[in-house]
Parts: C-alpha cells; structure tokens; sequence
C-alpha cells in the first residue's frame, strides 16, 4: 500500500485552483513537487483498524450420553 500525502497547489492542477489542498499518492506528489507544481504539507497516517473481538459459539451442556458397562 503506498503512502498518501496531503499537498498544497502552487498552480492550477488537474482543474483544482492555486492554493487547494488536495491528497495524492507519493510518487505522484514526490514528481509534481520536483516539477514545482505542489508543496507536500503532510503525510496521512493509515487509521489503525479496530480488532472485532470474535464471539464464541454457545456453549452446549454437557448430556449424560455415556452408559457404564457392567
């Protein structure tokens, strides 16, 4: 997964004003800020994904099945 950058336009770019903040991926923003079209502000942290705690299956009682041989 690539990281996400939050960058700023110094120039109208692909239809946004000068100015806008917009989020890119890295290598699109490393190019263009070279080119000096955008200004990287800051990267995006992925969110951390919340654990879904697994819910066990009820548990049956125990039956008196068994039979003792004699």
């Amino acid at each position: 997964m690539s990281k996400r950058f939050k960058v700023k336009t110094k120039a109208v770019f692909n239809g946004q004003p000068v100015g806008s903040t917009i989020e890119v991926d890295e290598d699109f923003a490393r190019k263009y800020e070279a080119l000096k079209y955008l200004e990287i502000i800051e990267e995006i942290k992925p969110k951390a994904k919340a654990q879904v705690k697994k819910e066990s299956a009820p548990k049956k009682p125990a039956s008196k099945a068994k039979t003792e041989k004699k």
